[in-house]
């Protein structure tokens, strides 16, 4: 069935908990669903294990903070962090607290005043940011966060 309001769009019906409608393909993973319309853009559609968490952290100049994700390995976190204005230097990475035996996994670092995307814990342990105001005046550090974890929290 079509869309009138979507050209080319197909309609389609998806129960995870919730009915939802939806545009284009549907790909499951566990009880997660992921959906992608015409322009191959995604939408997750949450489960009942899925969580939703933010917080708000205030860099001084020169200081670093580290907010993280309890996840267990396998399960997938979408992000979205945003500066109030100020360029910041981050480290996206995971690591097992009081377990030297297990290295840190950087997935991804750099400089930005925000980011989104996805997080797929590589193992059991703590996975997200590390921010180091590179300024000289304060940095206020927003972080959005919604999938498989347990807790979000300032290390």
């Amino acid at each position: 069935m079509s869309n009138p309001l979507i050209p080319g769009s197909r309609m389609a019906r998806l129960a995870v908990g919730v009915v939802a409608v939806v545009f284009g393909s549907v790909a499951l993973t566990g009880a997660t669903a992921e959906l992608r319309n015409n322009e191959n853009s995604s939408i997750r559609v949450a489960s009942a294990q899925d969580r939703r968490d933010s917080m708000v952290v205030t860099l001084d100049p020169t200081k670093r903070v580290e907010v993280k994700l309890v996840m267990k390995r396998g399960q997938r976190a979408d992000y979205e962090w945003s500066t109030d204005g100020g360029e910041v230097a981050f480290n996206l990475h995971g690591e097992v607290p009081n377990d030297p035996s297990v290295r840190a996994h950087t997935y991804q670092r750099g400089a930005s005043k925000g980011e989104k995307g996805n997080v797929i814990a590589v193992f059991d342990g703590v996975h997200g940011w590390s921010w180091r105001n590179t300024s000289d005046k304060p940095v206020k550090v927003t972080v959005k966060a919604w999938g498989q974890f347990s807790e979000l929290k300032k290390m």
